[in-house]
């Protein structure tokens, strides 16, 4: 087994986030919505191959990402973007 120091918090208590990959797709402009039909793939770093052992017998994946191109935090969002709808916190969308 394979195994990987790991430092994810600093002495002034920040965590650190190391990237393992990179999910690309065809979408080449922020939006904020549609993705129903678009279809990513998830390309990981060299080294990281053995870590997929076993996963082709699970249904679910849970991806934890970075949406490395958001220059701005807001408190309050429309779902989606869309205007019908009211504003709710960010902890609520999903």
């Amino acid at each position: 087994m394979e195994e990987l120091p790991i430092e994810p918090v600093t002495a002034e208590g920040q965590i650190r986030i190391e990237p393992i990959g990179t999910v690309r797709s065809r979408v080449s402009d922020q939006q904020t919505g549609g993705f129903e039909l678009v279809e990513s793939v998830i390309e990981l770093r060299a080294g990281f191959e053995s870590w997929l052992e076993g996963l082709v017998d699970y249904s679910h994946l849970i991806v934890v990402y970075w949406l490395s191109e958001q220059t701005k935090a807001f408190s309050q969002t429309r779902p989606q973007g869309n205007p019908n709808v009211p504003m709710i916190g960010m902890f609520a969308c999903r």
